[in-house]
């Protein structure tokens, strides 16, 4: 296995930061707090077609998520440029003030070295994923990593890094099966990639992640050891993020379930699913 950089001091590569200790520690105990105030949910990928989550063939995600300013449900496919664009994001909740705050101040940073013009130098939508375990009856199932993938908004990705250290690969598979750099995303740390190498030719993947107590971490989710959350934010022009309801109506039915399941602890998400239509 290539060696990965430690994730104790800074890395600067064109289209690449790495920045340890990003954020505050008051700041990072507070979203740890609000990470778990929140009821992540565990998603299945369908097939076009599909919109029964029962169906056999779908496929589990590989750690439960939840999204702010748009959620990308993965039943819907993912947004990306330049063909897969309508009908996918659906407004979410707002980020919250500490997170919005951290994000104001990289700004600077963002704008200087990770440049991208005629666009919004921060992000409006986030995806936070859970990694951890599942604990119960048999053996635990660990939910430590995140399959290699390209993100398809334009822009700059933010990643925020909490609780224990991720190592996080960059690879290109047609190239070669050794990443190009690896990192231990260590806590409070915040990870930045643009541009033609680090989000355009590279895909990145989370192959495992360190076990500790150390910050300590509550998730909602039943049975669920909670070790790490990562925040990757991205950009989705605001013209194509709608609400649940006023989705196509195959589409419509597909997220219907999710939105009913979120609705439980979400004044917003209460909000959606009450604009449905009375019948699919």
């Amino acid at each position: 296995m290539t060696p990965a950089h430690d994730g104790r001091s800074p890395i600067e590569e064109p289209g690449f930061s790495y920045l340890p200790r990003a954020i505050a520690a008051d700041e990072a105990e507070a979203l740890i707090a609000y990470f778990g105030s929140l009821h992540p949910i565990w998603e299945q990928r369908h097939r076009d077609g599909d919109h029964a989550r029962s169906a056999g063939h779908a496929r589990r995600l590989t750690r439960p998520v939840y999204w702010l300013g748009a959620w990308q449900f993965a039943c819907l496919g993912y947004y990306a440029e330049p063909d897969h664009r309508t009908d996918r994001c659906v407004t979410a909740e707002p980020f919250p003030p500490v997170m919005q705050g951290i994000l104001e101040r990289l700004e600077p940073m963002l704008r200087q070295r990770h440049p991208e013009p005629d666009m919004p130098t921060l992000p409006n939508t986030c995806l936070i994923n859970y990694y951890g375990r599942e604990v119960g009856e048999g053996q635990p199932r660990d939910y430590a990593r995140l399959r290699m993938h390209r993100d398809g908004e334009p822009g700059p990705v933010v990643m925020f890094n909490i609780g224990q250290a991720g190592r996080l690969e960059f690879l290109d598979p047609e190239r070669s099966p050794e990443p190009e750099l690896a990192v231990w995303t260590r806590h409070r740390s915040v990870t930045v990639l643009s541009g033609p190498t680090y989000k355009d030719r590279l895909y990145h993947r989370v192959v495992q992640v360190r076990t500790g107590e150390d910050p300590a971490m509550h998730c909602t989710l039943p049975g669920f050891e909670l070790r790490r959350v990562s925040v990757s934010f991205r950009h989705v022009s605001p013209e194509l993020i709608s609400d649940a309801a006023d989705l196509p109506s195959p589409r419509r039915a597909k997220v219907r379930d999710y939105v009913t399941e979120l609705a439980e602890h979400s004044a917003h998400w209460a909000r959606q699913r009450d604009r449905f239509p009375t019948s699919p």
